[in-house]
């Protein structure tokens, strides 16, 4: 019979183990989460002393979606500055006819477009960089400003998508996945991202910090995808006091079909490895290590679940206990079940404890042994963890059981894109660019 050789089981329970530690990191730091308004002192229109601005890049937005995005924007900031990239009417006259700037640079990009707009700033103490699609209630606008005066430098919030279609509520509800990964990282005094959708920067900071962004460039090519991904490794490395609103929220648009929400998975997906590997090669030790520990494991566990796989067709007859059904957390529950049933009487009562049954039935060296103890604890955290996770996302799943159930198949999806964007890292220069036009919405 064929067997698995023993490093295998080591390395699958090591990387099992890790995955487990971040887990339940995640879960512990974010039960501990506590909002930064807590401690902040409300702000209202009577007692800003001080100017704002919005940053709004626009590219093939629906005209309606805009116009609505627009009118918010300019009845809460001082200045709406709409940059055009590479395209003019009809936002030009939407933007100017409600009270917003409208200037247009040459087809660039995102990062082309937010740089210019930044460049285009005065004497503003505060800026949001606001996707056109993104609608930002007043309540979020004057939590941030408020967070902002208290001595933070950036902040971004909690991101909300809306639409009719399964797909969009999937993306609503993996949202919730999303802000207990922030409020982790809060309670860090990290942020996992600045979002791209909107956040919001001291000006002084951001004009340091964006400098260059357009003009960014790996292996010969300029880098267009991860605009919010770079300003946010970029903040860390200039030692910028930043923190997460996990009370104040944005609303964006979610995808309108399947295909779509994979596309924006892999772009997502490629940016985050991306800039993981520049992090790492930088030496951005800022970042903190609940990133790099999210990170090896974003990488490791895609090749575990694969090479898990591969393993299973090739030794389809193997007896040990890490990829058959025979799990180390499935043994001790199956035993602690047969050791009440023998008290009670249903069964014999044998000896039943756990690592005297696993040594005896296949356990014959130290290295399965090491295995199995190391991958029995993984289980374990693992298990306690995601008990947290679903108590926590509890409350949403109810309110909307079909999107929780295909927000689980999204994630399933983006294992699978995790594996073909390592698989292709090294076509990362194809990686650089969007290569899609936007979606239409309205």
């Amino acid at each position: 019979m064929r067997e698995i050789p023993d490093w295998v089981e080591l390395i699958f329970s090591l990387t099992s183990l890790i995955f487990a530690v971040q887990l339940a990191l995640v879960f512990l730091l974010s039960s501990r989460y506590s909002d930064p308004l807590t401690n902040v002192s409300p702000l209202s229109p009577s007692a800003k002393g001080f100017k704002t601005a919005a940053v709004v890049p626009v590219y093939g937005e629906d005209e309606k979606v805009f116009e609505r995005v627009i009118v918010k924007l300019t009845r809460l900031f001082d200045r709406v500055i709409v940059v055009g990239d590479g395209v003019s009417e009809p936002y030009r006259s939407i933007a100017l006819a409600h009270g917003a700037e409208f200037h247009s640079v040459p087809r660039s990009g995102k990062r082309g477009a937010l740089e210019y707009g930044v460049s285009l700033l005065r004497d503003e103490k505060y800026v949001a960089l606001v996707d056109s699609d993104t609608e930002v209630p007043d309540e979020t606008y004057w939590k941030s400003l408020a967070v902002l005066e208290s001595g933070y430098d950036a902040l971004t919030v909690r991101i909300m998508y809306k639409g009719d279609s399964l797909t969009a509520r999937a993306q609503d509800f993996l949202g919730y996945y999303n802000d207990v990964l922030n409020r982790a990282f809060a309670m860090l005094g990290k942020v996992y991202v600045l979002n791209g959708q909107f956040s919001v920067y001291r000006a002084v900071k951001l004009r340091e910090i964006i400098a260059g962004l357009s003009s960014r460039k790996l292996l010969g090519r300029l880098i267009v995808v991860g605009d919010d991904k770079e300003l946010t490794s970029r903040a860390h490395r200039a030692g910028l006091k930043l923190t997460y609103l996990s009370s104040a929220e944005a609303v964006t648009y979610g995808a309108s079909s399947l295909i779509t929400a994979i596309k924006q998975l892999l772009r997502w997906t490629r940016s985050g490895y991306l800039y993981l590997f520049l992090d790492l090669v930088s030496l951005n030790y800022r970042r903190g290590f609940l990133y790099y520990i999210a990170g090896v494991v974003s990488v490791l566990y895609p090749i575990l679940g694969a090479s898990v796989t591969a393993l299973g067709l090739m030794y389809p007859h193997h007896h040990q206990m890490l990829i058959s059904l025979n799990d180390p957390f499935l043994w001790l529950v199956r035993e602690w079940i047969k050791e009440l049933l023998a008290i009670t009487g249903v069964l014999p009562n044998e000896p039943r404890l756990f690592a005297v049954f696993v040594h005896k039935h296949f356990v014959y060296d130290s290295t399965l042994l090491l295995a199995g103890a190391l991958k029995l604890v993984a289980d374990l955290l693992t298990a306690l963890a995601t008990l947290g996770f679903v108590v926590q996302v509890l409350p949403k799943a109810r309110e909307d059981p079909k999107g929780a159930v295909v927000s689980l198949g999204l994630l399933w999806i983006q294992g699978l894109l995790s594996i073909y964007s390592l698989i292709t890292l090294y076509k990362v220069s194809s990686w650089l660019t969007r290569g899609q036009a936007p979606e239409k919405r309205s």
